[in-house]
């Protein structure tokens, strides 16, 4: 589970059994911080690296690292507001063929849950107390 907590002059906390990170500083606040929109490229990038983590762990592949960038647009003047797209790159940190390449980018979109939320769309419940 995730709890979010605000205070006066902090920026928000986001908390769970790892810790604590800061997101969306307020204006009176001189923290840096992650944007919720970072938070969302980062789910994504990780979710998606970790399915290649999987992939090169299990065929053995010899790929010592890889790069994910992930950029997200956000919709202008529609309502109501959220992204439009997000573009990914994969720059991978050894010499490969393009068809494996191309396996692992596909497999790797494929079995991003995050990535797949987003596409399809999921409900937000929200009560409160």
């Amino acid at each position: 589970m995730i709890r979010l907590n605000k205070s006066t002059d902090r920026a928000h906390e986001i908390t769970n059994d790892g810790g604590t990170v800061y997101l969306a500083k307020s204006g009176k606040s001189d923290l840096d911080a992650f944007t919720p929109g970072d938070f969302l490229n980062s789910s994504i990038a990780i979710c998606m690296g970790l399915t290649l983590d999987a992939l090169i762990e299990r065929d053995g592949l010899d790929i010592p690292g890889y790069t994910i960038e992930v950029d997200g647009t956000k919709a202008q003047d529609v309502r109501p507001s959220r992204m439009e797209k997000f573009d990914v790159k994969i720059t991978f940190d050894a010499d490969i063929d393009e068809k494996l390449k191309s396996r692992l980018i596909k497999s790797a979109k494929r079995g991003c849950t995050m990535g797949n939320t987003i596409e399809h769309g999921v409900p937000i419940n929200v009560i409160a107390e």
